[in-house]
């Protein structure tokens, strides 16, 4: 009889045992996982996300011009999209996905996902002009200028830092890319738009690697005193077109 008594009472205890265990690993989902990642993103509305790839190459098919985006954009967005799917889950939607010579209209005004440099991305191009004076990151063709001199109000071109990927036999072997993480300038409303690019293709994917990755490590700091709006520049070195030995060259946040 005590041993049936016993039994029952280790079957109730589990039992109430159970929810709790369960809210214990949502709770541990939240802080480790999902909070973390909504630290990074700071969407607003993920549900209405606009992804813009840059259009790096067009193909002549005999009936029309078919542009397409780069590799580097392509494995870019496959990495953001995992930590974007930890961070928002079910509220996230990610079906507009253009290139960037599509036109955008009203969608400019959501939150912005945008994949490589202005080069190839008119609105990576527009976005980097209006934040000309607020942050010291530029890029001139396959150039990334990190400007050190500030002056009358505005970033001075003059002395700037000048980072550029460099190839060995016609191979990327190391690369850059810039991270930019602001309120979306396109708008009045509190969205957010971020932008991955690089000196080279590979560079784009190691700034979404480092991002997704890495940053966290960083927020912290940069985010200190209320500053919400950042630029990272990281430098890679390039395996088989893999980013690897991921570095933080220059960070600055307002």
């Amino acid at each position: 009889m005590e041993d049936i008594h016993s039994i029952l009472v280790n079957i109730l205890s589990n039992v109430l045992w159970l929810p709790v265990g369960v809210l214990l690993a949502y709770v541990g989902f939240w802080i480790q996982i999902r909070f973390p990642n909504r630290r990074l993103w700071q969407l607003q509305d993920p549900s209405r996300l606009v992804v813009c790839a840059a259009s790096s190459t067009t193909t002549n098919t005999g009936v029309y011009r078919r542009p397409s985006t780069g590799i580097g954009q392509v494995r870019a967005l496959i990495v953001a999209t995992r930590s974007l799917t930890r961070a928002y889950r079910r509220q996230l939607d990610i079906q507009n996905i253009l290139l960037s010579n599509e036109p955008l209209q009203e969608r400019i005004e959501h939150d912005l996902l945008l994949l490589g440099g202005p080069e190839n991305n008119e609105v990576a191009g527009k976005l980097l002009d209006l934040l000309a004076n607020e942050q010291p990151a530029r890029m001139i063709g396959h150039m990334i200028l990190w400007r050190i001199d500030y002056r009358g109000d505005q970033w001075v071109d003059q002395g700037a830092l000048e980072y550029e990927g460099h190839a060995i036999n016609r191979k990327v072997v190391m690369d850059y890319g810039l991270i930019v993480r602001v309120d979306n300038p396109f708008t009045s409303r509190h969205r957010t738009a971020i932008l991955f690019a690089g000196s080279h293709t590979y560079g784009t994917i190691a700034a979404a690697k480092f991002f997704t990755e890495d940053l966290h490590k960083h927020l912290g700091k940069l985010t200190a005193h209320g500053k919400k709006n950042l630029v990272v520049l990281v430098s890679a070195h390039i395996v088989n077109g893999y980013p690897t030995k991921m570095n933080l060259e220059r960070s600055y946040a307002w």
